[in-house]
């Protein structure tokens, strides 16, 4: 939600790494509080550890939304175009991948210390890396901007994203992938609620679910990589918007007919691979368009615009309540064909 004001406030410094390292401070302290609260309150207070955790983790999630701005333009120019689909693809991979391991370390933590000690250790475990992950981040050689930026104010600024939006085509065609293939969060919550409730799951098959999901997000991220730097983003667009079509497709077939829940499965693979391809493929399109001296802006303006679409999954709750499963998901599925036709 900040990044729009940031990118409007910061857009004629001479360089992002500051506001960067000043946020890490402020997502470092918060987290710490956070994991402290939990040893403080421990369970002889949960509603002073309820209220501490949401203020806190609050205060460290509006500092990754301060940082955004900063943090996208700096690898814009640490990272040369031809080699950025590498840089994001790697890091969605690697970071899944060890997302994947540190589900199983919770698993065993949790098996084996009972509240508030198994959350205290998995926080402090989190603490520490988030740490080294911040900081390290603030060691980044920023390079010097080749175009020196005219201080404009607030006003100025944003009527300058307004025009942006009106008269840059592809821009205004990215914000309008972003939010129809975006929109696969409608339905997001509720696969699960659809097995459990209509095909009859047992509980266990939510962590095989997550298995699927996981791997689609790390093994797709290969793909979306080499697509990135070797052929377009627009490429990796248009295949991460057939991939949000798979997953209402094979609910609404559950609904005419059963399937083998093998192939239930694979609605989350192709989530996750939706999700990845979305991500990467927006970023460096975006990068690509955005012109150097106007960059923060274009950031701002486009995480800002599409911000809302993360409170779909409430409407999608709503829809669901009212109508049924077979309404949500041909909504979700006609909203998915046109993320294909936009894309």
């Amino acid at each position: 939600i900040p990044q729009l004001p940031v990118a409007v406030i910061t857009s004629h410094h001479h360089k992002q790494l500051p506001l960067y390292t000043k946020t890490a401070h402020l997502r470092a302290a918060a987290f710490l509080l956070m994991t402290s609260s939990v040893f403080v309150f421990s369970d002889r207070n949960p509603t002073g550890l309820l209220l501490s955790f949401f203020v806190f983790y609050s205060i460290y999630s509006l500092g990754g939304g301060l940082a955004g701005v900063a943090f996208t333009d700096i690898v814009a120019k640490t990272i040369p175009p031809n080699k950025r689909g590498s840089f994001f693809g790697m890091r969605m991979f690697l970071g899944g991948s060890l997302g994947a391991v540190g589900g199983l370390v919770v698993k065993k933590i949790m098996d084996a210390y009972h509240f508030p000690t198994n959350f205290g250790i998995i926080f402090s475990i989190a603490s520490v890396l988030i740490l080294v992950a911040l900081f390290s981040f603030c060691y980044i050689k920023e390079p010097a901007p080749v175009l020196t930026k005219e201080k404009k104010s607030w006003r100025e600024n944003f009527r300058k994203g307004m025009r942006i939006f009106k008269e840059d085509q592809k821009f205004r065609q990215l914000f309008w992938v972003r939010v129809f293939v975006g929109s696969f969060v409608l339905g997001y919550p509720f696969y699960v609620i659809f097995a459990r409730e209509v095909l009859d799951i047992s509980p266990g098959m939510v962590g095989v679910f997550l298995t699927f999901e996981m791997s689609g997000y790390v093994l797709s991220n290969l793909l979306w990589g080499y697509l990135s730097n070797n052929v377009s983003n627009r490429v990796v667009l248009l295949l991460s918007s057939f991939c949000s079509v798979v997953p209402p497709l094979i609910l609404l077939s559950n609904i005419l007919t059963p399937l083998p829940i093998l192939l239930f499965c694979f609605i989350f693979f192709f989530l996750g691979s939706t999700s990845a391809g979305l991500g990467l493929g927006a970023t460096n399109y975006l990068l690509h368009l955005a012109p150097e001296e106007d960059r923060p802006l274009y950031i701002g303006f486009l995480h800002t615009l599409v911000g809302p679409t993360i409170f779909l999954s409430v409407v999608g709750g709503l829809i669901l309540q009212l109508t049924s499963f077979t309404v949500l998901y041909l909504l979700v599925l006609l909203i998915s064909v046109l993320g294909i036709i936009s894309s």
